[in-house]
């Protein structure tokens, strides 16, 4: 009897032993898994919220606000710092305008959007209608009479009261006195040609009769024994001797360089006297507007004006202002991002994001990622169970 319900306390033991397994080790493994879970779900929410923090009466509950907002300026700033320190550098941008597909790819962008707005057919006059400048031919027509009445009247009050010789270029006073022989030779040419001629020979003529005639008897007596036709050819010869001597070259040109020097030492202010000046000005205002035809420029299609330098435009002109952009950014870089101030602009952008928008794109770009996280704490927890359960077996 003693030996069979000892058989049947073993059994019964047994029995109860191994379904504990059955049960306690599950159990522990869904505890565990369910621990996990929750915690790296708990942990992962935590990061973001509450987003204020939260008091009992006085006292502040732990962990509020959470970490990302608690930490929001100090994430602020190092993300700032990190972006001008690594990221938007002046050796990442030099690397990027120096690129062959960037200089390439932004150049066709740009030969793209000039055509595209060429094919428009604006007109100076429209773009700069669309500017508020309204009317432009006649602002600009009354701009360029008031800027030449200007330096008129600038340059009237400098040099009036200058001598010729302080007003023109040295280089201009030495080529005019270089020129004088050569105007002398040029006198002397015309006096000579003019004097040999028959006109000239009958205005010798009628000099020496005009000259004689208020003489008395003294026209008779030559027009008795000489004649005026006589006289005249006798005078005309001595006259091409006067104009063919040495003497005669270098009078004149003295007489030239005396009167070249007087009026180098004259004040523009003498040969002013008595000048219209409306006419003057109206002469220059027309020439400008001859020189500049306004209305053709302003009121013509703008590809129409350049159409003979498209070609050059495109394929020269862009490439150079592009390379020239390049260059200078390139230099000043550095300097640019410190007066943009780069780093303060990211930070005060960050510390005033929304908490609430800053989670949803966090969760929603690494929404498979941290999924895995919680799966992974659950898997750990259930691992932890099924230790803790075989542990718990062993020792009761």
């Amino acid at each position: 009897m003693n030996e069979k319900m000892s058989m049947f306390l073993n059994g019964y033991k047994e029995r109860k032993y191994m379904s504990s397994w059955y049960t306690v080790i599950p159990f522990m493994v869904i505890i565990g898994a369910v621990i996990g879970g929750f915690t790296n779900f708990l942990a992962i929410r935590m990061l973001f919220r509450p987003y204020r923090t939260l008091y009992i009466g006085k006292w502040r509950l732990p962990f509020t606000p959470g970490l990302i907002p608690k930490r929001q300026g100090e994430l602020a700033a190092q993300i700032g710092k990190l972006v001008v320190g690594y990221l938007v550098t002046p050796e990442s941008i030099y690397k990027k305008l120096t690129d062959e597909a960037f200089k390439r790819e932004t150049e066709e962008w740009i030969n793209a959007k000039l055509n595209s707005w060429l094919e428009k057919g604006m007109t100076p006059e429209e773009i700069l209608n669309q500017f508020g400048i309204n009317n432009p031919l006649e602002k600009m027509d009354s701009a360029i009479d008031r800027t030449i009445e200007k330096k008129y009247d600038s340059l009237k009050k400098k040099y009036l009261d200058e001598p010729v010789r302080n007003i023109f270029p040295g280089q201009l006073t030495e080529t005019i006195h270089s020129k004088i022989p050569e105007l002398a030779d040029h006198i002397i040419q015309k006096g000579t040609d003019y004097f040999s001629s028959e006109e000239g020979k009958e205005k010798i003529r009628v000099m020496i009769e005009n000259f004689l005639k208020n003489r008395g008897k003294l026209w008779n007596l030559v027009q008795m024994f000489i004649g005026e036709d006589q006289l005249a050819d006798k005078v005309q010869p001595e006259i091409m001797r006067f104009f063919h001597n040495q003497g005669t070259r270098d009078l004149l040109i003295s007489i030239l360089e005396e009167e070249a020097r007087k009026l180098e030492q004259r004040k523009l202010g003498e040969f002013y006297s008595g000048v219209n000046e409306e006419k003057v000005l109206r002469f220059l205002k027309e020439g400008a507007s001859d020189l500049f035809p306004l209305e053709g420029y302003l009121r013509k299609p703008i590809k129409d004006l350049i159409e003979p330098f498209r070609p050059k435009l495109l394929d020269t002109v862009v490439p150079r202002l592009l390379a020239a952009a390049g260059d200078y950014l390139t230099r000043q870089s550095g300097e640019i991002l410190e007066r943009f101030q780069v780093e303060d602009i990211v930070r005060k952008e960050i510390e005033s994001f929304s908490l609430e928008r800053l989670e949803e794109l966090v969760i929603a770009v690494a929404k498979k990622e941290l999924v895995m996280i919680t799966y992974l704490g659950a898997l750990l927890g259930g691992l932890i169970g099924v230790i803790q359960g075989i542990i718990v077996m062993i020792t009761s």
